[in-house]
């Protein structure tokens, strides 16, 4: 499902008004009266006190002046009123015209000024036509107290005309406040913004309706600028053995992870490849450790690795490279999961920086074996083409030498900087996770939700890549598919608890897996498939 930037809706509406002569006039008539039609899908028969109207002085509030109209000769018993933010006298064009259309037929028109925010009753209706894609700078002022009032709103039901006014629906940033919205109707084509964190947070569900223009009469030039991960995209991906497969063409993953204080995330890993349909899965571990592995997984196979009898605590050794680089070509393994609970002592890091220089195999990148590379970044710069870096903000932060909370301001933007640096396939964790490679391109998962936020789940998703990179998919593919099955592992696990252990996240991917490949399974978020 494609996404587009504001800038590119912009030139594209432009273009195309141009060459089929459509005036503007006609498109903010369609976008207000098929607005009005996707408002009563949603259901405004509740006896509402007030249905408020809330425009700013730009094409967005002639959206909503139009808005206002129609719900009014479509449904004349509601107490429809607009509050206008900003001097009428300085429209121009299509919202002037729309303004004074109000006035003729004596729609209430209740202008605000700084200082004197509206208060909304209870039980509001409240259209959010304030601020659409022009946005360019932080809110400030009569439109900040606005907003603030929007979100103070008890028991009422707030719909964004477009994009939730504050919100830069290119990038997902919240331009320093933003209205926090139950329904976004956006417009034309679906804002590549929405679906990333922090935006998404304001979008609640978001749905699409078009303005007459004929966008597919030009499809050559619409530009790619990201997609929506969906179940059709990532069928033809799944995990699928045939009738000749064996547990070598299956797939078989080497797993570098785990420490006597961390073993879980060695085993959350192992066991989300073999749910992920790996044929095999090798653990490089030691062998006071391989025994307990067995009894939690008997699956697992074991290459034991050297110890050295001067060692009190068991760790990985910068010599164990080369042992594992055997135990790669042996096995036949086809990538290699690293990093889960590892470590971050110095001989550690050694050996995570040994074992990424030497193996034969790309594969997955996380947790402290992220923190190796951040500590030497320079050193890997342009030199992991192949690989999957799995950060999440923090992380992010430490590759890019940048604070977390810039990260968390950009994410996407954040993303393809790790991407063109190292070279490197980047899944960035998170509410909305992102996949970039070092193309540009850009994929958004619509899938999970909080209950991912708890130890354990990153390794899980570090299995799952692992898995289908093993499996013959190139490490696009396999970050992209991963994170959708893995998001939809914890959104169907919250219909029976939401309590999720990552154990729990591991037991539900078959069942993500299933629903994907049956068809049954539409993305909660979009309305529509």
């Amino acid at each position: 499902m494609n996404l587009i930037t504001s800038e590119s809706m912009q030139k594209l509406e432009k273009k195309l008004v141009e060459s089929y002569r459509i005036p503007t006039q006609l498109l903010m008539e369609n976008a207000g009266r098929n607005i009005v039609e996707k408002i009563g899908e949603i259901g405004i028969e509740k006896p509402w006190n007030q249905v408020a109207v809330v425009c700013g002085p730009g094409n967005n509030g002639g959206d909503g002046l139009v808005i206002a109209r129609h719900l009014n000769l479509r449904h004349p018993s509601l107490p429809i009123t607009i509050f206008f933010v900003g001097n009428p006298e300085r429209l121009k064009d299509d919202p002037a015209l729309n303004y004074e259309i109000c006035q003729r037929i004596g729609l209430p028109i209740q202008r605000v000024f700084p200082g004197n925010a509206p208060r909304f009753p209870q039980n509001t209706l409240i259209i959010d036509a304030l601020f659409g894609t022009g946005l360019s700078k932080n809110v400030e002022g009569i439109f900040r107290e606005v907003i603030n009032a929007i979100n103070e709103a008890k028991e009422s039901l707030v719909i964004a005309v477009d994009v939730p006014s504050g919100v830069d629906a290119t990038w997902g940033k919240v331009m320093g406040v933003a209205v926090k919205a139950h329904h976004t109707i956006t417009l034309g084509m679906l804002k590549r913004g929405l679906f990333v964190a922090p935006a998404r947070e304001y979008c609640g569900i978001i749905h699409l309706t078009d303005i007459g223009i004929p966008f597919h009469q030009d499809n050559e030039d619409i530009p790619q600028e990201g997609f929506l991960i969906t179940p059709d995209f990532i069928r033809p991906f799944l995990p699928d053995k045939t009738f000749l497969s064996n547990k070598i063409s299956a797939g078989v993953v080497m797993v570098v992870a785990g420490s006597p204080a961390m073993t879980g995330a060695g085993l959350l890993t192992c066991q989300a490849a073999y749910r992920s349909g790996a044929g095999m899965v090798i653990w490089a571990t030691n062998s006071q450790l391989a025994p307990l592995v067995k009894t939690f997984i008997p699956e697992v196979v074991s290459a034991i690795l050297s110890t050295n009898q001067k060692n009190t605590q068991w760790k990985y050794l910068p010599h164990h490279a080369d042992e594992i680089y055997e135990a790669i070509l042996q096995r036949k393994c086809r990538s290699i999961a690293i990093g889960p609970g590892l470590g971050t002592s110095p001989a550690t890091r050694y050996f995570i920086e040994k074992i990424i220089e030497k193996s034969p195999v790309s594969g997955v990148i996380d947790a402290d074996a992220l923190n190796a590379i951040a500590a030497n970044r320079e050193l890997w710069k342009n030199r992991l083409t192949g690989w999957i870096l799995t950060p999440h903000e923090g992380e992010m932060g430490r590759l890019l030498n940048r604070t977390a909370s810039s990260i968390a301001e950009n994410r996407i933007a954040a993303s393809c900087a790790l991407s063109q640096y190292f070279g490197c396939i980047t899944v960035l964790k998170g509410p909305g996770t992102i996949v970039v490679s070092p193309q540009g391109e850009i994929a958004i998962n619509p899938t999970g939700n909080p209950n991912l936020a708890t130890a354990g789940s990153g390794d899980v998703l570090t299995g799952i890549i692992a898995s289908l990179l093993a499996q013959g998919k190139s490490p696009f593919i396999s970050a992209v598919t991963g994170v959708f099955l893995h998001g939809l592992s914890s959104d169907l696990y919250q219909k029976q608890s939401h309590q999720l252990l990552a154990s729990d996240l591991t037991n539900s991917i078959p069942y993500a897996i299933k629903v994907v490949k049956n068809c049954e399974y539409r993305i909660p978020i979009v309305d529509g498939d």
